[in-house]
């Protein structure tokens, strides 16, 4: 990879390499201890399954925690994650219309988990998931392949959600208590209000929360006001049992409701030229995640660690469009259980967990148009999808006398099948296998140092929506004929085009990295640790959306110009992949000072004719640093993003490439504080300014600007017994 364009970038790598070159001689400080405490240890769940620290997790995991969220006060989750290396957000600026990227991969590539419920909803102009950030207690993004683990849609990686739940809120030694907390924000004038009562009586714990939030139209950085209501309602009810000290019952719902008044297409930002889309229509937007599990762990046996987890996500988007009037719904039930046993044993040198599970979900969809004569909406199919899989993975680290190794060989074999009412009789079935192989070493007598390194597979199945497309996709004018009763043109449809025959899309990825992790380093009980990795991506058949605009030639043969359409839209395995790139995660805390800078640079290459391919960003360096005083009990912080130019290239058939997209980098500095007051035990003030300088920058796609400067604060009050 060239890195000569990217000069802000070098310029942060060779800030970030001084600190990491100097880090071993500052850790070696005779003048200070080696046996302070050490900081608390961020784990990962999903990585593997079992819970494991990140620094020793051969691959990229980002954990956000509950106090993350609370400081920087998120209106969406996108901004939480906003600093997360290889991860993105597509869509433009609305809530409803996010889209998530991982390592140049989107859509349907990355999968979503909330509590371990699969989030399967789809669309063409929505986001893929609803979930408000009051609600979250840890957020964790694994990027890279995790077929191996989940199956499909995990191609790109993981985003996964836990929900809050008592221990989020509780002090040490408290019961019960209740939190109160109110936001507001200046850029879409939006309003929060969450109440939260949490209990932790004996074997029972338990929490339940309600959330209002409220917001209007987004000012840009553009200066202009992009139209987005949104009315928003959330609901969490979560509780746990212990039957037994060996077995224990949990449940959960959750609910995000939100009335919103946007135009048609949820991710546009400015004219599209369809009176349709650009028209803003009433959408109620729901989202129910119901889950129930229980778990089995005797103390006196590690060979049983077993949980089931049964759960079921109900989303349905419902559009009333008042000028015509007209209705239309897409509503995605997904219901799955998942059953998992991890075994630990000792064998020889090693420490092993074994993990054997089996997966089974349904993904079922209904569109429906109350303007159609049989009720059925174009491009959203009546259809299912059946998974079914079993994985194995085993953990073992081994000990020897060149240092510690931790290995992790994974396997895992799906079958699945998806058919549509729009196609009876036809089904589109297959099956595959995807293995990941991990290993990361840590040198005898160099703890602070760890490399690792993976290889691993995955696959996405092709969805309902891609396999059936039916229906019209858009219309437009037709070129001759006019309307006099109307007094426009005749309109004619360009139409989708189903294909049963899609092969799902499969990836092949190689990463290697290395981390560090000293304590000490310039202060007592400090801490320093970060990773660097490259990884490369090989993607075979993935699926294209491709739109064939063209009139038919009857759109011009007296003397009725008819039929006439204008042309087809379908989806079809064409395109083959390239994705590389570099990803960094460094963090620094102590009693004083916190700090941590994040490196993104993805690039994508279409292997038959050369063009930039993928979801890509523009490379970014995110920086996050601050001051801690705790004789205030408050911190001050900085947030900068940094990116650099972006171009993206098409080739233009005679072997040469035209630019068909160009951006400006760009430079946004927030500011944020907090404040826990001893005059008022419980209270606490949170706020800051985002895009303090109101930049005018593009982050998604040329033309969407993002929000202007920013005020928000947010109050909350907790008590407790």
């Amino acid at each position: 990879m060239s890195f000569n364009r990217h000069r802000t970038l070098r310029a942060g790598l060779l800030m970030g390499s001084a600190l990491i070159l100097s880090a071993p001689a500052l850790a070696q400080s005779p003048d200070l201890p080696e046996d302070e405490e050490r900081r608390e240890e961020t784990v990962t769940v999903y990585g593997t399954s079992n819970p494991i620290p990140v620094f020793d997790y051969p691959g990229q995991v980002s954990v956000i925690t509950r106090d993350d969220l609370d400081t920087l006060a998120p209106s969406a989750v996108s901004d939480a994650l906003r600093d997360v290396p290889g991860l993105d957000f597509a869509g433009g600026p609305r809530r409803t219309g996010e889209l998530p990227s991982i390592r140049g991969l989107s859509g349907q590539n990355v999968l979503i988990l909330v509590d371990g419920a699969r989030q399967s909803f789809t669309s063409a102009h929505d986001g893929r998931f609803f979930l408000d950030p009051a609600l979250i207690g840890t957020a964790e993004v694994v990027k890279g392949p995790a077929s191996a683990l989940y199956g499909s849609g995990a191609v790109g990686g993981v985003l996964a959600f836990e929900s809050v739940d008592a221990a989020d809120f509780l002090e040490e030694g408290q019961t019960m208590g209740a939190r109160v907390r109110l936001g507001y924000q200046s850029v879409n004038e939006e309003t929060l209000a969450t109440l939260s009562g949490f209990t932790r009586q004996g074997k029972f714990d338990g929490v339940a929360s309600i959330g209002l939030r409220q917001s209007g139209d987004i000012d840009l950085g553009s200066g202009a006001s992009l139209p987005s209501d949104d009315d928003i309602t959330t609901g969490l009810l979560k509780g746990s049992y212990a039957l037994t000290d060996a077995l224990d019952l949990e449940a959960s719902w959750q609910r995000f409701d939100n009335t919103a008044i946007e135009p048609n297409n949820g991710q546009g930002v400015a004219g599209t030229g369809d009176t349709v889309l650009d028209r803003d229509v009433e959408k109620d937007i729901v989202t129910d995640t119901y889950r129930a599990a229980i778990g089995f762990n005797p103390a006196a046996n590690d060979w049983i660690d077993a949980r089931l987890t049964a759960y079921r996500t109900e989303t349905e988007v419902d559009e009333f469009d008042q000028t015509v009037p007209r209705t239309t719904l897409r509503e995605i039930e997904t219901t799955g259980f998942s059953a998992r046993n991890a075994s630990r044993f000792t064998l020889g040198p090693s420490q092993n967990t074994f993990t054997l599970g089996v997966d089974w979900y349904e993904d079922e969809q209904v569109g429906t148009d109350d303007q159609t004569t049989d009720g059925t909406r174009g491009g959203v199919p009546n259809g299912k999808s059946e998974f079914t899989g079993v994985f194995a993975q085993l953990e073992s680290v081994i000990e020897t006398g060149a240092g510690e190794f931790l290995i992790v060989p994974g396997v895992r074999f799906d079958d699945f099948e998806s058919s549509s009412s729009a196609a009876p009789g036809e089904t589109n079935s297959d099956d595959a296998v995807s293995p990941r192989f991990a290993v990361s070493y840590e040198p005898a007598g160099a703890a602070w140092f760890r490399a690792f390194g993976s290889y691993s597979e995955g696959f996405r199945a092709p969805s309902v929506n891609e396999l059936y497309l039916d229906g019209v996709h858009f219309s437009v004018p037709h070129p001759i004929l006019f309307n006099p009763a109307r007094g426009s043109m005749v309109f004619v449809n360009n139409n989708f085009v189903p294909n049963p025959d899609l092969v799902p899309e499969k990836t092949e990825t190689v990463e290697f990295g290395a981390g560090i992790d000293f304590h000490n380093v310039v202060a007592r009980r400090d801490r320093l640790q970060g990773k660097l990795s490259y990884f490369e991506t090989d993607a075979t058949d993935l699926i294209n959306l491709s739109v064939d605009f063209s009139y038919d030639a009857t759109c011009f043969a007296p003397p009725s110009f008819q039929p006439c359409t204008a042309g087809t839209t379908n989806s079809a395995n064409v395109d083959s992949a390239e994705l590389e790139g570099w990803e960094g995660e460094l963090r620094y805390d102590s009693d004083r000072f916190f700090g941590q800078a994040t490196l993104s640079i993805i690039e994508g290459t279409n292997t038959a004719d050369g063009s930039d391919l993928g979801s890509l960003t523009p490379d970014r360096l995110a920086l996050n640093f601050g001051l801690k005083v705790p004789e205030w009990n408050s911190r001050f912080g900085y947030r900068i993003q940094i990116a650099d130019d972006f171009k993206r290239r098409e080739a233009d058939g005679t072997g040469g490439f035209t630019v068909s997209e160009e951006r400006d980098g760009y430079v946004v500095l927030d500011v944020y504080a907090s404040w826990q007051p001893d005059f008022a035990n419980g209270a606490r003030f949170d706020v800051g300014v985002d895009n303090i300088f109101d930049e005018n920058y593009d982050r998604v796609f040329q033309g969407v600007s993002e929000p202007g400067r920013n005020f928000k604060a947010a109050i909350s009050w907790q008590f407790g017994a």
